[in-house]
């Protein structure tokens, strides 16, 4: 995971470095913010189980603003190129285990949880409504909503602290034969809303929440049957609330 992510640093530098001889402006930001994973850990709707179940994440981005002859995309659209890092910790929250009730059921959703280490890299396209930040000199906000796609290199690992997975003495029927601990690649679209806040000619700060779906449902290590279990309906995926920093280049 650790060669993973240094590799796709690596391709970032290089083409930021690459890209300043190129026909547009260029930036570059670095974020960071709590991320809340939606999976098949806990009850769905439960608040609780949406808070708990978190973590962090932190990421690198360029962006430029491509010099082409139509002055509307210009005005009003940035490509931002990400990579990122993401770790978050699952357990079961919810009426099901928070009750005083000591059966096996219970029990076995108690000791359920799992870790997963994620590296992802993907491209967005951001639309300022506004014009872009390029356009403002002094202080102001630039509101922007964004959309692209990222390909995860994820790492889970699935575990109870009753013993063995998979097995009926450790793991609810639900879950039997649907837990895993693995090592994938997957991939994924996102869209966001967020704004800068322009300090100075260099300097801006921003926030964005983020919500991104996987084109997968092991993400998390658990995939129950979805022609039995219904309410899993739903492939894994997480939003997230993000802080960060850009400097400009021009």
């Amino acid at each position: 995971m650790r060669k993973k992510f240094v590799f796709l640093c690596l391709i970032i530098s290089m083409f930021s470095a690459n890209a300043q001889y190129g026909p547009y402006y260029y930036e570059v930001g670095i974020t960071s913010g709590p991320v809340f994973f939606h999976s098949d850990y806990g009850e769905r709707g439960d608040f609780k189980n949406f808070v708990q179940n978190n973590g962090f994440t932190i990421g690198g981005h360029y962006y430029f603003t491509p010099n082409v002859d139509f002055q509307s995309i210009q005005e009003h659209f940035k490509v931002r190129a990400d990579v990122g890092y993401m770790k978050v910790d699952l357990q079961h929250f919810g009426k099901y285990v928070e009750n005083d009730k000591n059966t096996l059921f219970v029990q076995q959703l108690r000791a359920m949880s799992a870790k997963v280490n994620e590296v992802n890299i993907g491209a967005q396209i951001e639309y300022f409504p506004l014009k872009t930040d390029d356009y403002i000199r002094g202080i102001g906000f630039t509101p922007y909503i964004s959309l692209g796609g990222q390909a995860n290199f994820y790492s889970v690992v699935s575990s109870t602290s009753m013993g063995e997975s998979n097995i009926p003495p450790t793991t609810p029927v639900k879950y039997l034969d649907s837990v895993e601990s693995n090592d994938k690649i997957v991939a994924s679209i996102s869209g966001g809303i967020g704004t800068r806040f322009k300090l100075s000619e260099y300097h801006s700060l921003m926030v964005e929440f983020n919500s991104k779906l996987y084109f997968s449902d092991y993400v998390d290590g658990l995939n129950p049957s979805k022609r039995v279990y219904t309410e899993n309906k739903a492939n894994d995926w997480v939003t997230s609330l993000n802080f960060g920093y850009i400097y400009y280049f021009y």
